[in-house]
């Protein structure tokens, strides 16, 4: 039997009192809805992101995206989850409406990249699938993929014959903490590797030395001058 790894959440789903019970199952973290299209803002996203955090689990937020423009969806998005949002917060795409092309949903995950510097994942399922028509693209296989399919065993799309990084296996779990049914998601790995790699930013460089060393050797008798700069 699976082992759900993390929730999803959104308005429809009921928390009776904490989320305190849902971590001591064990479920890493939970990402919830945050927006929709260019005008919808989730009511319950805000108290949400404190009750995870309460509870010591990891947070992210989701867009579902609907046709339009992307750049605008992406600047929806984004005010949205500033509020309730922090460096180690996930972001995600949400494509389940066929009316967005794959053109479309690879503008929006470059947008968020572009505008976070940290990597969104992929939610998505038969729209990915249908919109491959059978070819990968690695504008898209390069993101993380968050399977939607409610089956025994995953079906990968092309570009991921290695696997996805999450599976959505079924909308009628149940964990503590939450009212039944909820959606529940399971991750080949441990809960330190999801933790490590969950908000999708890039590992944070080593800062360069901040000066250099330079040894001079001057003949006895001789006077130099040495003139330092910080350019």
């Amino acid at each position: 039997m699976l082992k759900p790894a993390f929730i999803d959440l959104s308005h429809h789903n009921t928390i009776p009192a904490s989320l305190q019970a849902t971590a001591d199952a064990g479920i890493v973290g939970v990402i919830h809805k945050c927006t929709e299209g260019t005008g919808f803002v989730d009511s319950k996203s805000d108290a949400r992101f404190y009750l995870t955090r309460d509870a010591g689990m990891m947070w992210g937020l989701y867009h579902f995206v609907r046709p339009g423009s992307m750049v605008e969806q992406v600047n929806h998005f984004l005010r949205a989850a500033a509020e309730i949002s922090d460096e180690e917060t996930m972001l995600v795409l949400d494509w389940e409406d066929a009316g967005v092309s794959l053109d479309d949903a690879v503008e929006f995950l470059q947008l968020v990249e572009e505008r976070t510097g940290r990597a969104p994942v992929l939610y998505s399922g038969h729209v990915l699938k249908e919109a491959l028509a059978g070819s990968p693209d690695p504008r898209i296989s390069q993101y993380r993929l968050w399977l939607c399919q409610y089956a025994s065993e995953p079906v990968m799309p092309p570009g991921y014959e290695d696997g996805c990084w999450a599976w959505q296996y079924t909308d009628k779990g149940e964990v503590p903490g939450v009212t039944p049914p909820t959606d529940l998601n399971a991750y080949d790995g441990t809960a330190d590797e999801l933790i490590a790699e969950w908000s999708g930013g890039a590992a944070v460089e080593p800062a360069p030395p901040s000066g250099i060393t330079i040894t001079v050797i001057v003949p006895p008798g001789v006077n130099v001058d040495i003139v330092t700069s910080k350019d």
